[in-house]
């Protein structure tokens, strides 16, 4: 069943809108702790390009899902529309606002000239449902993402 929705950019005033979102997703990021905290990471991005769209049910303040995303060129892919996170309260999963996001990200991917939508996702079996919710939407596994921590440094 898909319920009527709202997709629309939500700026850095808006942040607190985004926030419950993303703090299902990454809920041990010091950058979801807080409003301000989120409002700070967005202004640290904003020279990246860095923005955030959300899917809103009516008669609901907060976003329901939302999506992180930024423009980069990449040697081997050219410009690229990269989804750096993708959420959904657990309340609100399986109403299609994930879907309708990635389909929107897809139109900003193409009004913004990029030759291809990246989108890294973690893994585990927490993850499964969220996988195929990215294969029905047309992604595909193309490489592994590696990663070194270096500290907590936000520097």
């Amino acid at each position: 069943m898909t319920e009527l929705r709202d997709l629309r950019p939500i700026p850095p005033a808006q942040a607190e809108l985004a926030l419950p979102a993303l703090r299902a997703l990454r809920p041990d990021s010091p950058y979801t702790a807080t409003p301000d905290a989120l409002r700070a990471f967005l202004s640290t991005t904003a020279p990246e390009g860095y923005a955030l769209v959300g899917a809103f049910e009516p008669g609901r303040e907060e976003a329901a899902a939302v999506a992180g995303y930024r423009v980069m060129h990449l040697l081997w892919a050219g410009r690229t529309l990269s989804v750096d996170d993708l959420s959904t309260l657990p309340g609100a999963r399986g109403r299609g606002h994930a879907r309708a996001l990635l389909h929107w990200l897809k139109g900003r991917a193409r009004e913004l000239d990029c030759a291809a939508l990246h989108l890294d996702s973690g893994v585990g079996e927490i993850r499964h449902a969220a996988h195929r919710l990215y294969h029905r939407a047309g992604l595909n596994i193309t490489a592994h993402h590696f990663s070194l921590p270096l500290g907590r440094g936000t520097a």
